[in-house]
């Protein structure tokens, strides 16, 4: 490496929730790795803030909300997937019940802002 570079594999976390309420419910889930594109090469992060949902597939596990299915919660932290293939799952934090979100930390919020409000009615969206 040439003198006085240096680099790093890293990416800006960003807070999903407006207000700290919420941190009691954390739901720990897998994410079905089946589901997500995932590119042979290069770093492939789920974001914070993603809406999930139950697979269809893989009713145990959860996948990206595209507007079909029920919401179960969204997403805690970035989550790094090494592959598309069942062996990759990964697990994950999910809010799902009594938080206060910031609607611009939410992937799609204006896409499904109404299906959020309905699938999570414990939850406030500001």
């Amino acid at each position: 490496m040439p003198w006085n570079i240096k680099q790093s594999a890293a990416w800006a976390d960003k807070e999903i929730l407006k207000f700290p309420t919420g941190l009691h419910a954390i739901k720990s889930v897998v994410l079905d790795a089946t589901d997500f594109t995932v590119t042979a090469g290069v770093r492939n992060v789920v974001p914070a803030g993603t809406i999930l949902r139950l697979s269809a597939t893989n009713p145990d596990k959860f996948v990206e909300y595209k507007g079909t299915g029920r919401i179960q919660g969204i997403l805690a932290r970035p989550i790094d997937l090494a592959a598309q293939a069942t062996n990759a799952n990964e697990p994950a934090p999910m809010f799902f019940h009594g938080c206060v979100f910031a609607t611009s930390a939410i992937v799609g919020f204006t896409q499904y802002a109404s299906a959020l409000v309905a699938d999570m009615p414990t939850c406030k969206f500001e």
